[in-house]
């Protein structure tokens, strides 16, 4: 199927050319997927299962260090017991979403608990009914901050450990934000290892001819690594919009992706405020908006390959297509190319989509095999 026919039609004759124009390029973990890269999250899941399951004395010394950052670490066990068919980057920011979400929850129901003067938190258990079966999942996970009464086809019982209860036998909040946020690093400093060890690197990456010919005179790099770098593009015109491995000090963002206002003391578990803190910034004004010699616009096409516009990218997006820049999608089938029409919609809305898409604004190319 032609999936540009309709696209094609109404847009022939109407698109003019430019030649000043410069493309930029957007890329996503498909991007590396396509040049034969572990960078997946399962690749990393998987990786330090392997390391787990040899002696300590057989480990190497990238096996040793994971083990130890993740050893009874929340988000690892969650993502170990709970690994998922779908492999996207999408998908893992989603499930952390929801683990934030159940400790959330937990929390506002303590809390309101909390009201009545007879409420003892040390006696106090999870009810099955209050939560649904995957924050129970989620308490069963962080086994340093719940314990496990026992456990049964609905998810179990758990109570509080103690350190994360006051002298007055009230919820620790602060506590056990401190002990999420120290486990969310560790996560985070196993996942930096991994990609700067096993994923980082240009020597042995195949180059292909569809990406060359986009000559991006910038790139939007959504992926930890610096695989982009095997086309020629310089490091000063490569935007880490969400970190990069191997930097120091560490920069990697790795949270929630939820844009909405939770209870301000767990900001920092949000992408938002990460990109803040770590100091990522925003792509360079110049590179994103440039001029010729004489302030004229020089039009911008952006060309996403690997890309999948996750929830939580929303700004970045609407930033890049300021001043009506022209974008192509690269696709790899119909069912991912379905996916990204999906994502678009939600992205502008189903009105300046179509509208976009009908005149040739956004575009979609398959990515060939070559």
């Amino acid at each position: 199927m032609d999936y540009n026919y309709y696209q094609s039609f109404y847009t022939r004759d109407r698109v003019s050319t430019d030649e000043r124009s410069q493309n930029i390029l957007v890329v996503g973990n498909g991007f590396d997927l396509y040049h034969g890269k572990k960078s997946g999250y399962r690749d990393f899941i998987q990786c330090v299962e392997a390391a787990f399951a040899k002696d300590r004395d057989a480990r190497n010394a990238l096996e040793v260090k994971l083990t130890e950052l993740c050893n009874v670490n929340g988000f690892f066990r969650h993502f170990h017991y709970t690994l998922s068919d779908d492999p996207t980057w999408s998908y893992f920011e989603g499930e952390m979403k929801n683990i934030i979400g159940a400790l959330l929850r937990f929390q506002d129901v303590v809390l309101e608990n909390q009201r009545d003067p007879e409420y003892d938190l040390m006696n106090y258990k999870i009810i099955s009914a209050q939560y649904i079966y995957h924050d129970l999942q989620v308490f069963k996970h962080f086994a340093r901050i719940f314990e496990q009464v026992y456990d049964d086809p609905s998810g179990g019982l758990f109570k509080i450990r103690p350190q994360f209860i006051t002298s007055a036998k009230l919820l620790d909040k602060k506590a056990v934000i401190a002990e999420v946020r120290r486990e969310l690093d560790s996560f985070t400093a196993a996942l930096d290892l991994y990609m700067e060890t096993c994923v980082c690197g240009t020597d042995s990456v195949v180059k292909y001819a569809q990406i060359e010919a986009i000559a991006p005179k910038y790139v939007i790099n959504m992926n930890y690594t610096d695989t982009v770098k095997a086309y020629g593009v310089p490091d000063e015109k490569i935007y880490y919009a969400k970190g990069r491995a191997g930097s120091h000090p560490s920069n990697l963002v790795l949270g929630s992706p939820e844009t909405a206002e939770i209870d301000p003391d767990w900001v920092y578990i949000k992408n938002e405020f990460q990109v803040l803190t770590k100091f990522i910034g925003l792509p360079e004004e110049e590179d994103i908006f440039p001029a010729d010699e004489e302030h004229g616009v020089i039009p911008i096409v952006l060309h996403f390959f690997g890309y999948s516009f996750p929830e939580g990218d929303d700004r970045l997006m609407q930033l890049l297509f300021v001043g009506k820049k022209s974008a192509v999608v690269y696709y790899i089938d119909g069912e991912d190319y379905a996916q990204k029409i999906i994502r678009l919609v939600r992205l502008f809305g189903k009105e300046d989509f179509l509208k976009n898409f009908y005149r040739g604004k956004i575009s979609f190319e398959k990515i060939s095999g070559d």
